[in-house]
């Protein structure tokens, strides 16, 4: 059964058009790139010397002098004399759009306690004097030897709010100024006991820490949100960087605002996100693809108009540039939170009791009524027992008929050994983050405190067995839970093949076990046709054949000859999406 699957997924993702070295018909090219390494990801014909585009397609790939007849005087032509050309990266799990503001401040990424981030706090905040919100990112309170609390910080910065995310981005640390002005106290509900909540002390006062989204209402409240401006400048930044990074299509996985629990305000912060991105399409600015699935975050929500609401945004946008892809619901919280539903208890915390947001029951009927109207779902599983129960809701579905469906599992972080032939059997899609399975940001550590090394070596994040399963694997770096300086995809397949963090060269540590490694030519495909598949776009990118879109990135030289420590210092000189360069530097 498992070759069959894999055999399956092998052919779908390779039936794209017509044969690489084959040309539909000789045109004048737009661009012709020649002398150059071609990989194209088609497993039927992996390497090529030259690529003709025109408009927005491919028209040939072959060899170098096969590429002349395609030159007229109005075609620009690179010799590019050895370097490398791929197809262009597609993410299967990011938030782009709109998720700049949460790296907004002083970055905590590189602190090692709560010391470290305190001294890291009051050195932005003197040196930024008149900034209203003291913001920041990437604390991780595994590396504390106590809570995080607002009295913790009102000794640095008494007078401003300070709002701090964690490096999940689910959890939130705050002083008495942003809890005040955000109208948090005592009688201030949790709207889920157990998942989203303030920690409280023994008279049931909010400390300064508040769990998986609990501070967003807060945060709108104290006028930290402004999604006008916030929704558009996120994306210009983000998407320069990830053009930059040789990213031309992605899913997102949520568009990311504190509006996530509120129904209509949060499809109307989708129409801001979707109308933008359709107007630099039309002027032919955009620099990614964009797919989004919807986030389901509020079990309350009413699924009938939730579906209905979805399916209106995907006929109104659904084009190759930008759609609505399906649904994702986000059940629990992060494992490092100790917030996801677990088969057997954490080591450090075994009397703990996660709770899931949204319950197995209400996810079911999101993933039924979604696929009964060709809506694909996507569901975050951290946690082994959320894992188990998405695996039992998707083989449901395709008992009832919905073969086609790609429901996908995000994260796939915890999964049982049972549970991970069930995935295989039923060729069910995964996602994953290579980097979270390295030294970064307190990984190593935060996985073998809660989970110990037996467990982190026989069920934590797959990818290597996935991906040698046959299981349709992508991979995504998931900003902003991943600093977006870290979310290139050279820095995830220098992860995924190293097992080491590559933003700390000095620290020698893999995480275990290396047998989850996986090889250059296994995280290229993944990387591009990986997220590609996932977005069901598999016969339009994500591969250099002729007919496919113009999706490619140019390397300054051959990625196999590059040593796996070394992969993040190759420069990318350009990145071109819909036959249009997104990103330019260096390329002659």
């Amino acid at each position: 059964m498992r070759e069959i699957v894999k055999f399956k997924f092998l052919v779908l993702v390779g039936l794209a058009t017509l044969s690489t070295f084959v040309h539909a018909q000789v045109v004048d090219a737009d661009y012709v790139f020649t002398n150059a390494n071609v990989y194209t990801v088609n497993k039927d014909a992996p390497w090529a010397e030259a690529i003709a585009v025109k408009s927005n397609k491919i028209v040939y790939v072959g060899s170098s002098e096969g590429a002349q007849i395609f030159i007229s005087d109005a075609t620009e032509v690179h010799d590019l004399d050895g370097k490398m050309i791929t197809p262009g990266f597609f993410s299967g799990h990011e938030h782009f759009v709109s998720s700049a503001w949460m790296g907004m401040g002083v970055a905590l990424g590189e602190g090692q306690s709560k010391q470290d981030y305190l001294d890291l706090i009051k050195a932005y905040a003197d040196a930024n004097p008149n900034e209203k919100f003291i913001r920041g990112l990437g604390w991780n309170g595994s590396l504390m030897d106590s809570p995080p609390t607002a009295a913790d910080l009102d000794k640095i910065v008494p007078d401003r709010p300070v709002i701090l995310q964690d490096y999940t981005v689910h959890d939130m640390w705050l002083n008495s100024k942003a809890m005040e002005m955000g109208n948090v106290d005592k009688n201030t509900p949790d709207a889920i006991p157990g998942l989203t909540f303030w920690v409280r002390d023994d008279a049931g006062n909010p400390i300064g820490e508040a769990k998986e989204f609990a501070w967003m209402p807060a945060f709108i409240e104290m006028g930290a949100w402004q999604p006008e401006t916030m929704i558009s400048e996120s994306q210009t930044k983000l998407y320069n960087l990830a053009a930059s990074y040789g990213y031309t299509g992605y899913i997102n996985q949520g568009l990311v605002t504190p509006n996530i629990k509120e129904f209509k305000e949060y499809f109307s912060d989708y129409r801001i996100a979707l109308e933008l991105l359709t107007e630099l399409d039309n002027q032919n600015k955009l620099k990614m693809r964009t797919f989004f699935q919807v986030l389901y975050k509020n079990e309350k929500t009413d699924v009938d108009a939730f579906v209905a609401d979805t399916i209106e945004l995907r006929n109104e946008y659904n084009t190759d540039t930008v759609g609505i892809t399906g649904i994702k619901i986000h059940p629990e919280g992060v494992f490092t939170s100790h917030a996801s539903v677990m088969l057997e208890p954490w080591t450090d915390l075994p009397d703990s009791k996660a709770v899931r947001g949204v319950s197995a029951a209400r996810s079911e009927e999101v993933v039924l009524k979604a696929n009964k109207v060709g809506l694909d779902v996507s569901i975050h599983t951290d946690g082994s027992k959320t894992q188990r129960e998405t695996i039992d809701t998707y083989i449901k579905a395709k008992e009832l008929g919905y073969e086609d469906a790609r429901n996908s599992l995000q994260h796939f972080a915890n999964v049982h050994p049972d549970d991970f032939e069930r995935v295989v059997k039923y060729n069910i899609p995964v996602n994953l983050t290579p980097i979270w399975a390295t030294t970064w940001g307190g990984g190593l550590e935060s996985a073998m405190k809660i989970l110990g090394q037996k467990r982190v070596e026989k069920a934590f994040q797959p990818l290597g067995r996935a991906i040698r399963a046959g299981i349709p694997t992508s991979i995504g770096a998931d900003v902003p839970s991943t600093d977006i300086s870290l979310s290139g995809p050279l820095y995830l397949c220098q992860s995924a093949i190293t097992r080491k963090d590559p933003s700390n060269p000095s620290d020698k540590r893999t995480f275990p076990p290396s047998t989850e490694a996986i090889s250059l030519e296994q995280c290229l495909f993944t990387a591009t046709m990986g997220g590609a598949y996932q977005a069901r776009m598999e016969h339009k990118v994500g591969s250099l054949e002729v007919g496919k879109y113009a999706d490619l990135v140019i390397f300054e030289r051959n990625l196999f000859e590059v040593e796996p420590d070394n992969l993040v210092e190759t420069k990318i000189l350009a990145t071109m999406m819909n036959g249009t360069f997104t990103y330019q530097q260096g390329l002659q």
